[in-house]
């Protein structure tokens, strides 16, 4: 027979061992918290934002939950206050700038001048040579596997196995159905080329010719342009330049009128942003 005096020490090791374990997770989540509180305090009074970027719910429950996460916050949200702001990036304003003095100047009879291309070779002028974001619009293919399951004992047993078996299933052809329906794709920063006939685009090594004259519908938004084709998929232009993209696109395919009356730049001409579209021939 065992002796109970000999348990005794060993049930009390264990206890000791989960006792130091929850002191140890414990801390570990307050010394994260903070770090997160203060980190996040820290970048929005950088910012300038206000105190909880007007999430008073969520500064309420963390005051409730983590009241250190809260006082961390406040101590970074004041030290932010006292760094100097992030660089503001004015690239997207100084692009629209360019595009609407750019449209000015073509509207009063100037002409577009060439630009120099390094690398790039052809027989036209070119008149913009800019890194833009580049993606296509389409559908595609997905191929995924489903799993079978075999499940023997209880019918309880059986049921679960079967049940989760499926589940994997679902969630296997949502993905797939997911990742195959049409949706921007190829993202990509890339050099694009425009001379008077023709937008190129270097994707993936190699250079992607698009003819002006193909385009059915042209858009333009805040942050960029797309085209669209009868016989190919959307194009989506992203950046800065993109605003100069659509001035000189209107400028070549449809001449100097298309300046003052394309629906598509009146973003430009009223210098805000807006979403327009061109259809036909303007």
């Amino acid at each position: 027979m065992s002796d109970p005096k000999a348990e005794v020490p060993d049930a009390c090791s264990d206890t000791s061992a989960l006792l130091a374990l929850l002191v140890l997770v414990a801390a570990a989540y307050v010394v994260a918290t903070a770090i997160t509180g203060l980190c996040v305090g820290v970048a929005e009074g950088r910012r300038r934002r206000g105190v909880g970027h007007r999430r008073w719910f969520a500064v309420a429950v963390v005051g409730v939950a983590a009241p250190w996460a809260l006082a961390t916050y406040v101590a970074g949200y004041g030290t932010g206050r006292l760094l100097k702001p992030p660089a503001i990036d004015t690239s997207w304003a100084d692009g629209r700038d360019a595009a609407r003095r750019t449209l000015e100047f073509l509207a009063l009879g100037g002409q577009p001048g060439p630009v120099s291309t390094p690398g790039f070779l052809i027989e036209e002028p070119v008149h913009l040579d800019a890194q833009l974001h580049y993606a296509r619009h389409y559908s595609t293919t997905v191929t995924y596997q489903q799993t079978s399951a075999l499940a023997f004992g209880s019918a309880a047993f059986v049921t679960g196995a079967l049940l989760a078996n499926a589940v994997g299933n679902s969630s296997v052809r949502s993905r797939a159905e997911r990742l195959a329906r049409p949706q921007w794709r190829e993202h990509q920063l890339t050099r694009v080329v425009l001379t008077p006939t023709r937008t190129w685009c270097h994707s993936s090594g190699r250079w992607l010719s698009f003819d002006h004259a193909a385009v059915m519908e042209y858009h333009l938004d805040a942050h960029g342009v797309v085209l669209l084709f009868a016989d190919s998929e959307p194009l989506r232009l992203t950046g800065p330049a993109a605003w100069l993209h659509a001035v000189l696109f209107a400028y070549f395919r449809f001449g100097a009128p298309a300046l003052t009356t394309a629906t598509f730049l009146m973003p430009v001409r009223a210098g805000h942003s807006g979403s327009q579209a061109v259809t036909g021939d303007r």
